[in-house]
C-alpha cells in the first residue's frame, strides 16, 4: 500500500480514520460521551476535561455519579432513567464547573438500541451560557421596563411570546399555550374592534402600527397597555411577519394622570391665592382703614368729643370689625374646602337663635326684618349655619335693596330660611354662575371678576353640600332676590 501523500488522510488507513474521527470528536464545542446500562462511562471526549477536570482516559469505567456529583446526578437521574427505558430526553441544567463559573447547559440523552434493547446512552452536553445569559439580560430589561416582545408567522400561526409577554397579560408559562388571537381576547370590549381593525389591516397590507388599549387579565384587573407592531413582507407583498412589543403602561399613566391632577390643584392653589390677595387688598384694607381712622380719632378727640359722637365712631368701628370677622371666617372657610376637609358637628338648634346671632354679625346700615312662623329647628352645625345667613344678609344688604326680609319656617321634615330683598334680583345670565368662587354680577349679560370677595355665597353653597342642606335662589313677585336654605328637620344620618 503505497504511503498517502503530506497533509492528506488515507481513508483506507484504519489508524488515520480512527485519528480522524478522535480530532472530530474531541473538536466539537460540546460534552460528548456514552454510558453503558450501569451508568458508566465508555468514552468520553476531551470538553469534559474543561467542565469537570477529567480527562477521558481517567474518566473510563467511571460511574456518572463521581463525575457531576451528587446533587447534579439526583437531579439528572429521572431523564437518564426513561433514556434508559427508551426515550430520548432533553432538558436544560445549570452547574458551577471546577472554576466556580456558572455554566448553563442543553442536555440530551439519546439511548443506544440495539436489536430492540437499550445497551446505553449517548450524551451530549451544549454550553449555551452565552445564549441563557443574553436572554436573562433581555428579560430583565423587558421586566423593568414592563415590556414584553412577541412575533407571529401569519402562513403557519405560528407565534411566540417572551417570558414578560405571560406575565403582563397574567398567564403561567408553563401552562397557557399563546395563540394569535390571545391577545385579542384579552382586549377591553371597549378597545376591542379598533384593535382587531388595525391588527387585519396590518396582516394584510404589511402596514406597522402604535396604538395604546386596556386590556383584562384572567384574574379580571384591567391594564393599559401600548402595542408597537412591525411587519416583514415579502417581494410579492405576501406579509411573512409580524414583530411587536407590548409594554405595561398603567403606572406611567396613572402617574402621568397624578401629575397632571397636582398641577391642576397647584394652578387653582395660585388661583386662589392671587384672589385671596385681591380681596385682602380691597376688601380688609378697607374695613381695616375705617377702623383704625376711627380709633386714632377716638383716641385724639375723646375728651372734646360729645358722648353721643364718640359712641357714633365706635359703632362705625364695631360694624367694619364685624365686616372683617365674617370676611376672615370665609377665607378660613376656603381653605378648609381647598383641603378636602369640612369638619361638620351637626346638633338641634333653634333656628331663629341662630339667625339672631348672624345678623349681630352683619354690619350695612340696613334694618333687617326677621319673621318666624313657629320656633322650627333644624339639624346643622350651628356655627356653618351662623356663617350661611350672615353671608346671605350681607349679599343682600350689600346687593339688593331694602327692606331685606329673613323668614324662618317649618316645612314637612325640614326647615327653611329665606332670604329676600326688594332689589332688581340677579340677571338671569349669570344665575347657573351665582354660586361659584370669585365672580360676581356686572351690569353686562355674563360674569366677570370684580374688585371685592365675589365668594360669599360660593362659601354658603359648600357648607350647605357639607351640612346636607339645599340652597336655592328664585326671584320674588317684586322682582326681588330670594336665597332659600333648607336644613333637615332630622338627623340625616340617622336610621
Amino acid at each position: 500500500m503505497p504511503p498517502a501523500e503530506p497533509g492528506l488522510i488515507d481513508e483506507q488507513d484504519p489508524v488515520s480514520e480512527a485519528r480522524r474521527l478522535r480530532v472530530l470528536f474531541d473538536g466539537l464545542p460540546a460534552l460528548i460521551g456514552y454510558w453503558d446500562r450501569d451508568l458508566r462511562n465508555v468514552v468520553a471526549n476531551e470538553a469534559y476535561v474543561d467542565w469537570f477536570g477529567v480527562s477521558p482516559e481517567k474518566m473510563r469505567g467511571m460511574h456518572i455519579r463521581e463525575v457531576v456529583g451528587d446533587a447534579v446526578f439526583d437531579k439528572n437521574l429521572p431523564y437518564m432513567t426513561r433514556a434508559l427505558a427508551g426515550e430520548e430526553q432533553q432538558f436544560q441544567r445549570t452547574l458551577l464547573d471546577p472554576s466556580g463559573r456558572t455554566r448553563h447547559s442543553q442536555v440530551s440523552y439519546v439511548p443506544d438500541v440495539v436489536d430492540g434493547e437499550v445497551c446505553g446512552l449517548f450524551v451530549l452536553v451544549t454550553d449555551v451560557t452565552s445564549r441563557v445569559e443574553a436572554e436573562r439580560q433581555l428579560n430583565e430589561a423587558q421586566d423593568l421596563a414592563e415590556l414584553g416582545s412577541w412575533s407571529l408567522v401569519p402562513s403557519t400561526n405560528q407565534i411566540v411570546w417572551s417570558a414578560q409577554m405571560y406575565r403582563i397579560l397574567g398567564h403561567d408559562p408553563e401552562t397557557f399555550v399563546p395563540e394569535p388571537e390571545s391577545l385579542i381576547l384579552q382586549v377591553h370590549p371597549d378597545d376591542r374592534d379598533r384593535v382587531l381593525a388595525t391588527v387585519t389591516e396590518a396582516r394584510t397590507s404589511g402596514v406597522g402600527y402604535e396604538q395604546a388599549f386596556q386590556i383584562i387579565r384572567p384574574d379580571g384587573q384591567v391594564r393599559e397597555v401600548l402595542s408597537r407592531v412591525r411587519t416583514e413582507v415579502a417581494e410579492g407583498g405576501e406579509v411573512t411577519r409580524l414583530t411587536g412589543v407590548t409594554q405595561d403602561i398603567t403606572s406611567s399613566n396613572r402617574l402621568a394622570r397624578e401629575v397632571g391632577r397636582v398641577n391642576e390643584e397647584l394652578q387653582k392653589v395660585n388661583q386662589l391665592n392671587a384672589d385671596v390677595l385681591g380681596v385682602v387688598g380691597h376688601d380688609v384694607r378697607g374695613p381695616l382703614a375705617l377702623v383704625l381712622g376711627q380709633l386714632e380719632v377716638l383716641t385724639e378727640t375723646w375728651q372734646e368729643s360729645s358722648p353721643e359722637a364718640n359712641i357714633a365712631r365706635v359703632e362705625k368701628s364695631l360694624g367694619a370689625a364685624r365686616r372683617l370677622s365674617v370676611l376672615l371666617d370665609d377665607i378660613l372657610a376656603m381653605a378648609n374646602f381647598d383641603s378636602g376637609v369640612i369638619a361638620t358637628r351637626p346638633r338641634p338648634v333653634s333656628l331663629a337663635d341662630v339667625v339672631s346671632q348672624a345678623l349681630a354679625d352683619v354690619h350695612g346700615g340696613v334694618e333687617v326684618d326677621v319673621r318666624r312662623d313657629g320656633d322650627p329647628v333644624g339639624v346643622v352645625d350651628p356655627f356653618h349655619l351662623r356663617q350661611m345667613v350672615a353671608n346671605l344678609v350681607t349679599n343682600a344688604v350689600r346687593y339688593g335693596a331694602p327692606p331685606v326680609v329673613v323668614t324662618v319656617r317649618t316645612a314637612a321634615d325640614s326647615a327653611t330660611i329665606e332670604v329676600t330683598d326688594h332689589g332688581d334680583g340677579v340677571q338671569e345670565a349669570f344665575v347657573p354662575y351665582l354660586f361659584e368662587r370669585f365672580t360676581r354680577a356686572t351690569d353686562t349679560t355674563t360674569p366677570t371678576r370684580r374688585p371685592g370677595s365675589g365668594f360669599g355665597l360660593y362659601v354658603v353653597r359648600r357648607l350647605a353640600e357639607a351640612n346636607r342642606c339645599r340652597i336655592a335662589y328664585e326671584l320674588t313677585e317684586t322682582g326681588g332676590s330670594c336665597f332659600r336654605l333648607l336644613v333637615p328637620g332630622t338627623d340625616p344620618s340617622a336610621g
